[in-house]
């Protein structure tokens, strides 16, 4: 939180996917012919499911980008060292075809 903008959290960074991919089956993220970043801890290459932090109702936004290409400044391998700032200044190099938005609240007690 810097200036009152808060930083996105990352759950799953994945790069490199071939146009021909139509879907990641459920567990299969680190399995595909592509490249994975670091979970939202930045601890390791894999997924991070979101875990609300307190009760109460707390909104998640996916988001999938269609790119004309991968951003060549994007490693060739996994990495740790690919974060939401990296990946969105990758991005302002390549053409973003379509993008998707997916919302849903995770409300504990």
């Amino acid at each position: 939180n810097v200036d009152g903008i808060i930083e996105p959290s990352t759950y799953l960074l994945l790069w490199g996917i071939d146009p021909s991919v139509t879907g990641i089956a459920y567990g299969e993220a680190d399995k595909g012919d592509w490249y994975m970043g670091p979970n939202k801890d930045g601890a390791s290459i894999s997924y991070s499911s979101p875990c609300s932090p307190s009760a109460g109702s707390h909104e998640y936004t996916i988001t999938i980008y269609a790119l004309s290409e991968t951003p060549v400044s994007l490693p060739t391998e996994n990495s740790l060292d690919v974060n939401y700032a990296m990946l969105q200044e990758a991005m302002q190099s390549v053409d973003i075809i379509d993008s998707a938005f997916i919302t849903f609240n995770s409300t504990t007690e």
